[in-house]
């Protein structure tokens, strides 16, 4: 019986946590013009990166458009990360846009987050985040291309996706 009632704590406390969604609220007056500006923001990427990962794609529109700006444009100027893009990225995100900031978030936390990790290890973070997106089917147009790095995902051939896709 005390197993039970652990067990069954144990299965609540988890489902709370998973069901939680991570704050992100977007700083104010953002100045991206040093290198210190862009450092300063490093922790504010790793969190918007979790906040567009957890909310769906038609929940804070609004919201995910001026985080959506902050990313591009912190990605665009930071010396400290290069997001890693080609022509089998775009056919991933296909008409789904969002897909693309979430790579460009999710790759940035990565390498923000492990900074002695190969780039490898960042486009697989930005693949799973948009994989885990799109399968969610909210707000998405399917992709032929998207469809076949899920198949990947799901036989546990991510990286022998990566590795004909992203040289």
């Amino acid at each position: 019986m005390k197993k039970l009632i652990i067990t069954l704590v144990f299965i609540t406390f988890t489902a709370i946590s998973m069901s939680s969604q991570t704050k992100f609220d977007l700083p104010e007056n953002i100045v991206l013009k040093t290198e210190s500006d862009y450092a300063k923001y490093e922790n504010d990427i790793i969190s918007a990166a979790q906040w567009l990962e957890e909310n769906d794609l038609d929940k804070d529109i609004e919201k995910r458009k001026r985080v959506d700006a902050f990313i591009i444009q912190w990605v665009s100027g930071t010396p400290n990360v290069t997001v890693e893009m080609n022509e089998s990225l775009i056919k991933l995100y296909d008409e789904n846009s969002e897909l693309l900031v979430l790579y460009m978030a999710s790759y940035s936390k990565h390498l923000l987050e492990n900074k002695n990790d190969d780039k490898k290890s960042a486009i697989k973070t930005g693949l799973i985040s948009m994989i885990n997106v799109y399968k969610k089917g909210i707000a998405i147009s399917k992709s032929k291309e998207m469809e076949k790095a899920i198949k990947a995902f799901d036989q546990n051939k991510l990286d022998e996706y990566i590795g004909k896709n992203f040289r």
